[in-house]
């Protein structure tokens, strides 16, 4: 992070005290958080979840955001990982989750096309599409906000399917069009603003739309939609506290 986002973000701390929201990594409350995300037309006209420009979602002291607080409170909650045996591929991890992915009942291995960028994990070098694993070996798997970077979005489905266990699970976060059926792919544009345009982001091949759940079927999963609000995974309040948006599920792909 530059140094005049740095100084910025300490200025903010500084300024907002208070206990309205709370940050489950770093532990600290703040009357509130800083916006953040990519501003874009089409996020907005869709409706997306998990993706865009957001108002009071960033922690200004270790900058985690709603996203990554939702997926920490999904394991705390939601799962046994903390509790009994897990081995777990997070696929080019979000660095915040994969620092509290410890403790004696994990193992997480982390695998990357990019393993330069994350060297502290001992990462395995891995393309999604085709991974170098055999088959049943994952209790669990991660692979958050990469698979509309991906080409063949189906391949990496399948994959990702064959590696876990039965019994096993992934979370399978994208930035979702809740306002949208078919996904939004168009692989002749050529230039950023183009792409922008079309899916969101520059990097991004394809915006999905709610035909994903079909194509995570399609590879073999069952899926369910995971909404803290919905399911009340803790009081209304203290998940507001959070700042979790309340239009963002915890993708779940499970392999029986």
């Amino acid at each position: 992070m530059k140094p005049i986002k740095k100084l910025r973000n300490k200025i903010f701390a500084i300024i907002n005290p208070g206990k309205k929201v709370y940050c489950l990594y770093c532990k600290k409350t703040y009357r509130k958080f800083l916006h953040e995300g990519v501003k874009s037309p089409i996020f907005k006209k869709y409706k997306v979840a998990g993706g865009g420009y957001k108002l009071n979602v960033q922690c200004p002291n270790c900058y985690s955001v709603d996203r990554s607080r939702l997926l920490y409170l999904f394991f705390q909650t939601r799962t046994e990982v903390y509790k009994k045996p897990t081995k777990i591929l997070h696929i080019s991890p979000n660095k915040e989750i994969a620092n509290v992915l410890t403790g004696p009942t994990i193992t997480q291995i982390v695998g990357t096309i990019e393993p330069e960028q994350y060297m502290e994990y001992n990462p395995v070098r891995l393309d999604v599409q085709q991974m170098d694993f055999k088959d049943n070996e994952f209790d669990v798997v991660i692979c958050c906000h990469v698979i509309e970077h991906v080409d063949d979005d189906d391949k990496a489905m399948r994959e990702i399917y064959r590696v876990l266990k039965p019994g096993g699970f992934a979370v399978l976060q994208v930035p979702l069009a809740i306002n949208l059926n078919k996904t939004i792919e168009d692989k002749t544009l050529k230039t950023d603003k183009e792409r922008k345009i079309a899916h969101g982001q520059v990097d991004h091949v394809r915006l999905y739309g709610l035909d994903y759940f079909d194509k995570l079927k399609a590879a073999g999963f069952r899926v369910v939609r995971d909404n803290p609000y919905t399911n009340k995974w803790l009081p209304e309040a203290e998940l507001q506290r959070h700042r979790l948006d309340p239009i963002e599920d915890v993708i779940v792909a499970n392999k029986d």
